[in-house]
């Protein structure tokens, strides 16, 4: 029913909260599949960002400590 009223409204999905899957075909318009792409990059940028975050939670603690 939420759908229907959704629909109704004109409001599409929210794009944001779609997960791309690793046999959906890349978002860069590729036309590969995402595995084949893009994959091993943007596992990379999320591990960079992940590493980055910890450091930077990590300089707060040592400031607390001194």
């Amino acid at each position: 029913m939420l759908e229907w009223f959704k629909k109704w409204l004109g409001l599409k999905k929210d794009e944001a909260n779609l997960k791309l899957g690793r046999n959906d075909v890349c978002w860069c318009g590729s036309g590969k599949k995402y595995k084949k792409c893009h994959l091993e990059k943007d596992a990379r940028k999320r591990s960079m960002q992940i590493a980055d975050t910890y450091a930077s939670s990590m300089r707060g603690v040592q400031k607390h400590k001194a």
